[in-house]
């Protein structure tokens, strides 16, 4: 069974300050990390895909077009 957000606070609060210092530098440290990997993920998919465009290896799709083929996708698998 999961615990609810209140009950681990309540079991963190009941640790000792430096194992809790130690939890919140951990918590913060491995969602920064996580967080910066995807950002930079989706960063470089971005130039990746620019350079594609300016290259002239894919062309464009406008707003409209796009929003419709992923409209007629989703129906698709439903």
């Amino acid at each position: 069974m999961s615990m609810t957000l209140t009950q681990i606070e309540t079991e963190v609060f009941k640790l000792p300050i430096r194992e809790r210092v130690i939890l919140a530098q951990e918590l913060i440290s491995d969602s920064l990390t996580k967080e910066t990997h995807i950002e930079k993920s989706w960063y470089d998919e971005a130039e990746r895909r620019l350079a594609a465009h300016e290259s002239g290896k894919i062309g464009s799709v406008s707003g409209i077009d796009a929003m419709k083929r992923i409209k007629k996708r989703l129906a698709a698998a439903k």
